[in-house]
């Protein structure tokens, strides 16, 4: 009996020595060690304390981004760079090196440049949180961010941006779900409800490209601003306070002298608001200050008496205006400068003005009201009862009672209806130019030039000058 027993004692101290062998000899060859991201996420309560007192300070550099009653504004867990915030309340690791963070508030602040205005600041906030992945494990001791790679914020998703400049009323908000973000792209394939300024619209689909920052990045998300925003299909646009019409024909307030800058243009009380609905997608270059629409692209703008301007084109490009004026504040956000549009043809028509332009393209300055129109096929103009077609026009229309300056490039063709006066029939083969003279004008017409006027007779001549009183 005592012979089996001391033998089971040797058998299991032998067991016990084997299994304290492989513990300490076998496991640590064959096992993974635990990642050093896991251990970085391990925190005393002191270690918690100071990361309180740091988001603090973080969140008072903060202060005026988020409203109030904003769960950001109430304890949350900060980590910085330079030039990124990143705000949560609850994490944990995920597979793949990757971080889930619930809920989740990405803030990327301008870059700063002396004697430049502040810029903007860009706030994405995802409350039902997102999945994130960094070039390294995050430092939740010290509170330090690391490079952003990619991830996905999901659920309903709200991106803003602050304006540009103080005063510029040109705020950014956009409103969308589950949102792909890359180092250099921010993208949804969801409905999309967009402001920029006044003006508001929604789309389907959105890409948003970022630009890189310049010199070396070491720490931080590599971005240093927004290069352009698309949306990719069923584009509405609702804008809102312009200090001018958008369409040719269209009008500032009254009383605004011809002319007017529309960054400095007053706007009528009831300024009508201009809609714009294209089938195809919608491009904003932040650095061009440009908007391109395409496929089938419609803008209305209905005014108060029941007419409208109407413009339809298969692609559409609107210069804006940044311009901050020193002591002036821009009246909205969206200021366009300049529109070109082409088409099969491009139709514009104002029924205020009483004009019609028709052409393969078609541009307008909006400050001179100055319309050109050319294309592979003739075009035409309409302005108050006085109808045109050549190869090309190229138009800017006068004060009341003047005729504006002209140059038709032919072969081309006019017709005169005015009331009080005969009509009158023009025809020339190189071209045709109407231009101030004095107190007076002076139309020019070179190559088969023909005027016939009703009841009065017709002249022909290589070339004729016509003064007009």
């Amino acid at each position: 009996m005592d012979h089996r027993l001391g033998r089971t004692v040797r058998v299991f101290l032998l067991v016990l020595a084997a299994a304290g062998l492989h513990r300490l000899v076998v496991v640590p060859l064959v096992e993974p060690a635990v990642e050093a991201s896991d251990a970085g996420m391990e925190m005393s309560v002191e270690d918690v304390a100071a990361l309180k007192q740091r988001a603090d300070r973080r969140m008072a550099a903060l202060e005026g981004i988020f409203p109030a009653d904003a769960w950001e504004r109430k304890d949350p867990i900060v980590l910085e760079s330079r030039q990124m915030r990143l705000l949560f309340r609850q994490y944990n690791a995920v597979d793949g090196g990757r971080v889930h963070l619930v809920p989740c508030t990405l803030v990327v602040l301008p870059e700063v440049v002396a004697g430049a205005p502040p810029g903007r600041t860009l706030v994405l906030r995802a409350e039902q949180g997102a999945v994130l992945e960094f070039d390294e494990p995050l430092d939740l001791r010290h509170g330090r961010l690391a490079r952003l790679v990619g991830g996905s914020l999901r659920g309903p998703v709200t991106i803003r941006g602050t304006a540009s400049a103080p005063g510029a009323d040109d705020e950014i908000e956009i409103e969308t779900r589950d949102v792909e973000l890359a180092e250099l792209e921010v993208r949804t394939s969801d409905a999309v409800q967009f402001r920029y300024g006044r003006s508001t619209g929604s789309g389907r689909g959105m890409v948003a490209r970022l630009l890189p920052k310049g010199g070396p990045n070491t720490q931080g998300p590599n971005i240093g601003g927004v290069d352009s925003i698309r949306l990719e299909r069923d584009v509405r646009l609702k804008l809102e306070g312009l200090a001018t019409g958008l369409l040719p024909g269209a009008g500032t307030a009254p009383g605004t002298p011809p002319g007017t800058d529309p960054a400095t243009a007053p706007v009528a009380a009831n300024a009508a608001p201009v809609l714009v609905t294209c089938r195809g997608g919608m491009v904003v270059n932040i650095g061009a200050s440009l908007v391109t629409l395409e496929d089938h692209v419609d803008v209305v703008r209905t005014l108060p008496d029941g007419g409208s301007d109407q413009l339809a084109c298969d692609q559409l490009a609107i210069l804006l205006s940044r311009e901050v004026t020193e002591g002036k504040t821009p009246v909205g956000g969206l200021q366009p400068r300049e529109i070109q549009a082409r088409g099969r043809p491009v139709v514009a028509t104002s029924a205020a003005a009483r004009l019609e332009a028709r052409g393969g393209r078609l541009g307008y300055e909006i400050a001179t009201k100055r319309i050109l129109l050319d294309g592979e096929e003739p075009v035409s103009l309409v302005v108050q009862g006085t109808e045109m077609e050549a190869r090309s026009i190229d138009y800017v229309p006068g004060p009341p009672g003047s005729p504006g300056a002209l140059l038709a490039v032919g072969p081309g063709w006019l017709r005169t209806r005015t009331e009080g006066a005969p009509p009158a029939h023009v025809k020339w083969q190189k071209w045709l130019r109407v231009r101030p003279d004095g107190a007076a004008h002076v139309a020019s017409l070179a190559g088969n030039a023909d005027v016939t006027i009703q009841s009065q007779g017709r002249l022909s001549a290589a070339e004729m000058h016509l003064w007009l009183a």
